[in-house]
């Protein structure tokens, strides 16, 4: 599998967290969707279904 047919989720509440960390991602090929929280990751993981979840603990609404 090539990187560019990678899906990766990214979940946090922090943005500077999901913009630094979605940046290096996706300068290294891979496909990067984020959420700020647990509601909106399921929604995205079901939508999306991707490879990797890399995913805060703590988060509103609903943990990590």
């Amino acid at each position: 599998m090539k990187k560019k047919d990678i899906k990766i989720l990214l979940v946090d509440d922090e943005a500077d967290i999901l913009e630094i960390v979605g940046y290096n991602l996706s300068q290294e090929g891979y496909q990067i969707f984020t959420a700020e929280n647990g509601k909106k990751a399921i929604e995205k993981a079901k939508k999306h279904q991707p490879h990797l979840i890399i995913m805060d603990v703590m988060m509103a609404e609903m943990d990590g």
